[in-house]
């Protein structure tokens, strides 16, 4: 099974990145109430925190979440696929911290 895996998974890697990069290139849209509710959680999560976020964290964010809609067929960002795309953000910057630290030392 490991050498199944082995074999495979660069070729299924290599799939995974022609589809994003399709995704890419498939017309968006984001809806005014959707960027007026993106615009103020922006405004709270910097309010909590202002250096907890900033604004290439925000472009971050916006990038997956668009990733997240196409992938899911949608052309257009729903709250649900923006607070996916922040819990996903929320998820990737805690295993950056716990990689940051191993046995209580910082790397």
């Amino acid at each position: 099974m490991g050498a199944l895996l082995t074999a495979s998974l660069p070729s299924l890697l290599n799939k995974f990145r022609v589809y994003i990069g399709l995704l890419r290139l498939l017309d968006y849209s984001i809806s005014e109430e959707i960027t007026k509710a993106v615009e103020d959680d922006f405004v709270d999560m910097r309010k909590n925190d202002p250096q907890s976020i900033t604004a290439d964290d925000l472009h971050r964010l916006l990038v997956v979440a668009r990733l997240l809609s196409l992938s899911a067929g949608q052309k257009t960002l729903s709250r649900e696929r923006w607070q996916r795309a922040k819990e996903l953000e929320l998820q990737r910057n805690n295993r950056l911290q716990e990689q940051k630290y191993i046995n209580g030392n910082e790397l």
